[in-house]
């Protein structure tokens, strides 16, 4: 009798255990899938949408699509030509779309009058299509995807959702006993609403774990490196890429006082194809200063890679090749890491019918992941508080449970208190999408902090302080801030600086930070960290002509319009 006794008892205490145990999983998936519903549902809704962005794109404005014909030209002078249509207008790179058939090579350009475009440009026949707003539909929903519009920490909200899905799986397999038994289990769906969907949500589930897992451990891989290494300091697992090559100040000498004509793009992809017949070259980069080289980027047929695995740096005056980073030179920790971006997006096919065949089973496997968030919240009204009170029942910590579950409740229903932190994170992206259409569209315009304009050396030069893109409404000084100046130059003239550097001086003179203007006409800019104390600190600018000659104008910080 005593055994039967104690071997219930064991039994009981065993199966105590277990309930508890899946009675705490059951509670932690609906928590990662309810805190942050809102957010949760416009990550999973923009993200299931963005493996098809350039489709939708293509299928919204004519000038992206072309006609194929039978030989594409030289990529480099769909660059040319973009030069030509467009004399007057910085070129911050160019997408040769050559893994895309019936699709125009578009660059990013900054025009004069302010603001930013995408231009079109055939790859067959050099024509220049068009040009769009930069944020057409499907970038637009490209960058809500990956940074939410938000400034500073939008990346890694994103990121961090990745690591939540991981967590949702683990425990949503331990909540489903037996789990393995479902996979052919057909939904009850002659049983109530909470039943059906149940069932449903629990079939659909399984049978897409292998996609929420690419998706949860892609998301957390990078959530590791943003925000945990950069900024947060966490050890780093992937090796960073050797600094690109630049030209010593003796090739710069050497090319003359005058300023000097660069190679065309025509004549520097034909030096990379002469030494890489089996490059398919998809991104042109020109050089973000005097000193940098023209970057090609191409594939070569690399598997789980995006299309510019291979990078060709090439002196933009000689078109001479001053180095190469192959992916056959790559690390393994920089092979994996590399294969993240293809792997998430569904973009490793690369191209033709099975390129929108895998993109077509990633966009059902995003559709699917937003209905399980959907589902699960209606499941969660419907059997969590039961499942949080007989979890809970009969401990001391379940009246203090149940008195703050009442507290939290009328203000914040399913999401608790965190009701408020999904409210201001969509008033952010709401907000935030507006600014970043503006910003493209007009440039920055009133933004930012404007010094006023001085004469350096020959040069006419107005500084802008800016925050950053997205946070382009926050004051762009302030003490310990990071900011980026924008040296204007009037006339025209920004090729005729060999180099533009902007920095800091405090009130006993003394340099306290410096950093080269780097990117195209329009958009180059130097990153400045401000000190904590700024009364007496000067900003400067110093202009190195082709002649050698440096000229250089200061600004009191706090003294701008």
């Amino acid at each position: 009798m005593t055994v039967e006794i104690n071997g219930r008892s064991a039994a009981s205490a065993e199966l105590r255990r277990k309930r508890t145990a899946s009675g705490i999983a059951f509670l932690v998936h609906s928590a990662t899938g309810l805190w942050l519903t809102v957010l949760l549902a416009v990550v999973m809704v923009s993200g299931t949408i963005t493996v098809l962005f350039a489709e939708i794109d293509w299928l919204i404005y004519p000038e992206v699509r072309v006609t194929a014909g039978d030989e594409r030209i030289n990529p480099g002078l769909l660059y040319d030509r973009v030069r030509t249509a467009y004399p007057q207008v910085g070129v911050n790179s160019l997408q040769t779309a050559a893994l895309r058939e019936r699709s125009a090579g578009s660059a990013l350009v900054a025009v004069p009058e302010g603001g930013f475009r995408m231009v079109w440009v055939n790859p067959y026949s050099g024509a220049v299509t068009g040009d769009t707003a930069v944020f057409t539909v499907g970038r637009f929903i490209n960058t809500l995807h990956t940074n939410l519009f938000l400034p500073a920490i939008g990346r890694y909200v994103v990121n961090a959702f990745g690591v939540l899905m991981l967590i949702s799986i683990v425990t949503g397999l331990i909540t489903y006993k037996k789990f393995w038994r479902g996979f052919l289990r057909r939904p009850r769906f002659h049983r109530g609403a909470r039943t059906w969907l149940g069932d449903l949500h629990r079939l659909t589930a399984l049978w897409s774990v292998w996609f929420l897992l690419i998706i949860g451990f892609t998301g957390a891989w990078w959530f590791y490196q943003n925000p945990l290494v950069e900024p947060g300091g966490a050890p780093e697992i992937v090796e960073d890429w050797p600094d690109p090559p630049t030209l010593s100040t003796a090739e710069l000498d050497a090319l003359g006082p005058e300023t000097p004509i660069p190679r065309s793009g025509a004549e520097i992809v034909a030096a990379v194809q002469a030494a890489y017949s089996d490059m398919t070259v998809t991104l042109l980069i020109p050089p973000a200063n005097a000193a940098q080289p023209f970057t090609v980027r191409g594939d070569r047929g690399e598997l789980l890679v995006n299309g510019g695995a291979n990078t060709v740096y090439v002196n933009p005056y000689t078109a001479e090749i001053m180095g190469v980073r192959l992916s056959e030179d790559w690390t393994a920790m920089q092979r994996i890491d590399a294969a993240m971006h293809p792997l998430h997006y569904g973009s490793w096919a690369k191209r033709g019918a099975a390129d929108l065949t895998v993109k077509l089973v990633w966009f059902l496997g995003g559709a699917v992941a937003s209905f399980l968030a959907v589902s699960g919240l209606i499941i969660y009204l419907k059997r969590t508080r039961r499942a949080a009170s007989e979890l809970l029942v009969g401990s001391r910590l379940a009246a203090g449970l149940k008195r703050l579950w009442h507290w939290v409740k009328p203000w914040g229903g399913p999401m608790g208190a965190l009701k408020y932190v999904n409210v201001l994170g969509l008033a952010g992206i709401l907000s935030g999408a507006v600014l970043v259409l503006t910003l493209g569209a007009e440039g920055f315009g009133d933004k930012g902090t404007r010094f006023a304009t001085q004469i350096v050396g020959p040069f006419e030069v107005t500084p802008v302080a800016l925050a950053g893109f997205f946070e382009a409404d926050l004051p762009a000084i302030r003490p310990g801030a990071k900011t980026n100046v924008f040296p204007e130059i009037a006339g025209g003239r920004f090729r005729d600086a060999r180099f533009i550097r902007v920095g800091l001086s405090d009130a006993a003179g003394e340099e306290v930070g410096r950093a080269d203007v780097e990117g195209a006409e329009g958009i180059a800019h130097g990153h400045l960290h401000l000190p904590p104390v700024l009364e007496g600190t000067r900003l400067w600018i110093e202009i190195e002509g082709w002649d050698g000659r440096k000229h250089r104008a200061e600004w009191p910080l706090l003294g701008a319009q």
